[in-house]
């Protein structure tokens, strides 16, 4: 995928979105990328992924997204549903390193009420870059007064290089907290390792490329490199 400025890999089986104006499209949008496998998916079930497409939606338009798509499959016995965007925020000139260093500090994550992190953040080497990546578990979905479906939302952060100002933001969203370590994670860090800007600096030449993303399922995915399950 290339924006002109950017250009990055889309995963496979990530097709992108189709906008959804109010929950009846976000229906029919969902209803139609899960084909046949939505007759036997539980009423519930079915209501989560909706207002979850109908959320994204809602998002993009706001945020005038470079690229956004989702994933909708079967992992292991489940339903299981993904949505991954990427976005430019215009910033003012400033070298990568330091406008990770300023990142690391403003996104650092406040600690709840009872000291617990609500969040977590780290900064990684990509071959664009450096990049500071959050981790934060959402409120999600309230299904009753004592229910809710949370969600688990990855932001990557990538200082873009002189010439084009600005952060790269690459966000993954799912509701699927059980397959955030095996399959999700290792998803966004191989997103933001395929980044190249192309008027920008490249790789040394005896850097091995990034290898090529797995889909959503596939049972070689490495361990989480974060370290982190938020639940």
């Amino acid at each position: 995928m290339s924006s002109g400025t950017v250009e990055f890999e889309v995963p496979p089986n990530f097709v992108p979105f189709q906008i959804a104006d109010d929950l009846e499209h976000a229906h029919e949008a969902v209803l139609e990328r899960m084909g046949a496998a939505a007759a036997g998916l539980p009423a519930d079930r079915r209501r989560d992924l909706v207002e979850l497409y109908a959320q994204a939606s809602a998002a993009l338009t706001e945020a005038g997204a470079i690229w956004s798509g989702s994933w909708v499959g079967t992992l292991g016995d489940r339903r299981s549903m993904a949505t991954l965007t990427v976005t430019e925020l215009e910033t003012g000139p400033a070298p990568q390193e330091t406008a990770a260093a300023g990142l690391l500090e403003v996104l650092a994550p406040a600690p709840a009420e009872d000291g617990r992190p609500t969040g977590v953040i780290r900064r990684f080497d990509a071959p664009a870059g450096p990049v500071v990546i959050t981790v934060e578990q959402l409120p999600g979905w309230r299904l009753s007064a004592d229910e809710t479906v949370p969600i688990l939302s990855a932001k990557a952060y990538l200082p873009m290089p002189p010439g084009n100002e600005g952060v790269l933001i690459v966000e993954l969203s799912t509701p699927d907290l059980d397959h955030w370590q095996d399959v999700f994670a290792p998803l966004l860090v191989q997103v933001v390792r395929s980044i190249r800007f192309p008027e920008g600096p490249q790789p040394a030449p005896d850097q091995p490329a990034a290898p090529p993303v797995p889909s959503p399922g596939a049972p070689d995915l490495p361990d989480d490199p974060f370290g982190t399950v938020l639940h």
